[in-house]
């Protein structure tokens, strides 16, 4: 009986270390990276083309908070999924732009890019790391030319 009874006090105990385990994956798995995710439209004020797709984002840590160069900003990683640049005027010599404007934080320094075109009307998934304050804009651009034109935010 003695023996049976350690076995039965032995089961409990690794049932309850189990889900206490189980307890602290799940919470800290929820706990770390939490995403955000929304789906988004928007057009160039010409109204010639729009863009759409899936942007997603999560908390990936701080930038370095002794470096005077913009240290200690959170960091943000994420990714564009299905976005879309559609040219709405076919023939006219325009043609539409999913363009970037965001911070990112490389080699311990905060740069700005802007007017990054991460697509010219298609369609592209990708993600991205060590970002922050990311913009999508829908543009219209001349074709064989780098000038981005009626720029309109998605967000």
């Amino acid at each position: 009986m003695e023996f049976k009874q350690n076995i039965r006090v032995s089961g409990k105990r690794i049932a309850l270390g189990a889900a206490a385990l189980s307890s602290a994956v799940v919470l800290g798995f929820a706990g770390t990276a939490s995403a955000t995710t929304f789906g988004f439209s928007a057009t160039s004020t010409s109204n010639k083309s729009q863009i759409s797709g899936t942007y997603e984002y999560h908390y990936s840590g701080t930038a370095d908070s002794n470096n005077p160069k913009g240290g200690g900003s959170n960091l943000y990683d994420g990714k564009f999924t299905s976005s879309t640049a559609k040219d709405l005027v076919a023939g006219d010599g325009v043609e539409a732009v999913l363009a970037l404007q965001y911070d990112e934080y490389k080699d311990g320094i905060w740069a700005r890019k802007s007017n990054v075109v991460a697509v010219a009307n298609g369609t592209k998934t990708w993600t991205f790391s060590n970002k922050a304050n990311v913009t999508a804009y829908a543009c219209d651009r001349a074709l064989n030319t780098t000038k981005l034109l009626n720029c309109k935010a998605a967000w």
